[in-house]
């Protein structure tokens, strides 16, 4: 018997090297993408694919593009806030402060991931009332303002699953519950001028 596996060594070698390339190449990435695409899926939403390519990319199956043609690049600029202003179709309420998005990220119970802001919040601090905007006319809630530390704390009157938290240095988070889930804005706000 031993002098049979002495003479096969260079096939059981061979078994050895083609069931880890199966492994890795083949079993491996086909389990990652199934799970990609169910996280994909149960994040739903009009951006499956993007969810789908960086669940891929965070499990090490898309290499990151590099040079000019950087999807990762193009995606990023993607999510850039580029909402302009001057061209809303309505005059925005009284505020004393602007806050303008960086980031967003959308929550749910499997992952979060970054998506474009497109709101944008004003505060103003002689009514006590925040406003949440964009492309439409802007919601008004009437906030409770809680100071502590170096960040005042503004939660609605009225229950609506939206929290703000603004720092003395004037960075901000926006905290919306929307079921289960959340979506979490961080930007800057400015004094009006």
């Amino acid at each position: 018997m031993k002098e049979e596996i002495k003479n096969y060594w260079w096939l059981i070698i061979v078994i050895i090297i083609i069931g880890g390339a199966f492994y890795w190449y083949e079993w491996r990435p086909t389990q990652i993408r199934k799970e990609c695409f169910n996280i994909a899926v149960s994040i739903g939403g009009v951006d499956f694919d993007k969810n789908y390519y960086f669940c891929l990319l965070d499990h090490g199956l898309e290499e990151t593009p590099i040079g000019e043609n950087n999807q990762l690049e193009k995606n990023q600029k993607s999510l850039d806030f580029d909402l302009n202003l001057s061209l809303l179709s309505y005059t925005l309420p009284e505020y004393t402060k602007i806050c303008l998005p960086n980031l967003r990220y959308d929550c749910s119970s499997n992952a979060c991931i970054q998506n474009k802001p497109s709101v944008f919040i004003l505060y103003d601090e002689n009514s006590n009332t925040v406003y949440r905007c964009d492309n439409n006319p802007c919601d008004g809630y009437e906030v409770y303002k809680n100071i502590s530390g170096l960040y005042t704390n503004l939660t609605s009157q009225n229950p609506t699953g939206a929290i703000w938290k603004i720092s003395v240095d004037n960075q901000y988070v926006e905290t919306v519950s929307l079921g289960l889930d959340f979506i979490i804005y961080r930007g800057q706000c400015q004094e009006k001028k």
